[in-house]
């Protein structure tokens, strides 16, 4: 963008007349949900797009999406929207990558040593644990390399080893429950680790000294 556009901008910006518009990228995130949320009307009310877009898509879905009107990309969007507007970004950046870490790492463990543990609904205690190892690492080197940096945690706050555990156990657990409460793992594991690192960070005041 050229310096002259930028003043037009800022120009339009102060205009009165413009007040009703946005600044660029505060509404990215819901424009995106529109964007994909007509995808999922189209595919639901003509049939042949519902069909042709499985036959694309369908090595990406689970079974159940087929037929249900809302699959895991409508989840997992409405979760990174509740903890980017709930929580602090570290907090919020660190629920997003359980999620994305700490889910596929529970699938694959319980698949491979799932039928080595007990079991409960779809879950397995292989998979739980499994969540609950790449989750403390992952909180390991996400607060390990901020350092200072982070809005909510500081090293002069919690001990690292030890509240890296504590969000092993938050991914493990916000894994775990989906299925018990009948919601998609890309809705809870977020949200629910979002509010389980919120509490001690920043409701009781311990991620900084």
């Amino acid at each position: 963008m050229s310096q002259h556009d930028k003043v037009n901008d800022k120009k339009s910006a102060e205009d009165p007349r413009f007040s009703h518009i946005q600044p660029n990228g505060s509404w990215e995130i819901p424009r995106k949900i529109f964007h994909y949320s007509i995808g999922e009307l189209l595919r639901f009310s003509v049939e042949w797009f519902n069909v042709l877009y499985c036959r694309v898509l369908g090595s990406l879905m689970r079974r159940t999406e087929i037929s249900s009107r809302l699959n895991g990309v409508v989840y997992y969007l409405a979760g990174c929207v509740i903890v980017l507007y709930a929580f602090p970004n570290d907090i919020a950046s660190l629920s997003i990558i359980y999620l994305s870490w700490t889910d596929p790492t529970a699938s694959i463990c319980g698949r491979l040593w799932g039928r080595y543990t007990p079991r409960f609904g779809n879950k397995s205690l292989a998979g739980t644990l499994g969540a609950v190892v790449t989750g403390a690492l992952v909180t390991y080197a996400f607060f390990g390399t901020s350092g200072y940096n982070a809005s909510s945690y500081s090293p002069d706050g919690l001990n690292l080893v030890l509240f890296s555990l504590y969000g092993g156990v938050v991914a493990g657990v916000s894994e775990a429950v989906g299925d018990s409460l009948g919601l998609d793992d890309n809705l809870t594991i977020p949200v629910l680790s979002g509010i389980f690192l919120w509490v001690p960070l920043v409701g009781l005041g311990l991620g900084k000294a």
